[in-house]
């Protein structure tokens, strides 16, 4: 029997969202069995505070015991870290027993190389964010982190929203979007299919290099309705959620 490889990213889920959360919830129901390999690629909080959230914010405890009835029950489950929830560590592998993919891993299905990661180290061109990056993930700085009161971090995450937002409404493809030369150097290593949130636009398009195709597939962000990617038997499908 193949594997099931299904893909879900940029949930970006805030305090309150228990909609989004059900519905987020019922998909994770519906892949009972061990044939499923399920790819969490990034950003599945809107900001992960550490696990000291899950006291204020209680609501994501059934969302965390269906992730885990899934594990238990056979099926696999990989958290690639996201910009947004990177502070979750292993957190689910501590916990659930998940894989934890800090940037990024590639997969051999049925003849193809498929590379799956959350997308912002794809995109080269916003240096000011990949400076942002490298200092957040500094020994020191995330030590002095975890020290602050979590009134505090919620103040910081208020004011990184802010800012990320305002950034989002500006976004340019040739600074924010995927950079070519990335895909060409994956395209030379063999990679066949690229698997990638971040963007936030859905897109299904092929790059060719010669002899050579790469598929790049981004997935969009859980806005109005989500969106699950599953690959079986050969063929990609993307299909809708709906929880408005």
């Amino acid at each position: 029997m193949s594997t099931r490889h299904v893909f879900v990213a940029d949930l970006h889920l805030r305090r309150g969202e228990c909609a989004k959360r059900d519905a987020f919830i019922d998909m994770v129901e519906g892949l009972s069995g061990s044939d499923v390999h399920l790819h969490i690629l990034g950003d599945l909080f809107d900001l992960w505070l550490g696990s000291t959230q899950l006291r204020a914010e209680p609501e994501w405890e059934p969302m965390l015991d269906a992730m885990g009835r899934l594990v238990a029950a056979g099926g696999r489950l990989a958290f690639y870290h996201g910009n947004r929830d990177f502070c979750m560590g292993d957190y689910l592998t501590r916990t659930l027993g998940a894989e934890t993919v800090r940037r990024a891993k590639t997969l051999d299905v049925d003849g193809q190389r498929l590379y799956l990661t959350h997308g912002d180290l794809l995109c080269t061109g916003d240096q000011l964010y990949h400076l942002a990056r490298r200092v957040s993930r500094w020994p020191v700085v995330t030590a002095l982190w975890w020290c602050l009161p979590m009134r505090w971090k919620y103040g910081c995450s208020g004011v990184y929203r802010n800012v990320s937002h305002r950034q989002d409404a500006s976004r340019r493809p040739s600074r924010h979007g995927i950079s070519p030369r990335k895909l060409r150097e994956l395209s030379s290593r063999g990679v066949d299919v690229v698997v990638c949130g971040h963007i936030h636009q859905q897109s299904d398009r092929v790059h060719r290099y010669g002899e050579r195709r790469l598929r790049v597939i981004t997935l969009p962000v859980w806005r109005e309705r989500g969106a699950v990617l599953e690959y079986a038997d050969g063929v990609f499908r993307m299909d809708t959620v709906d929880f408005a």
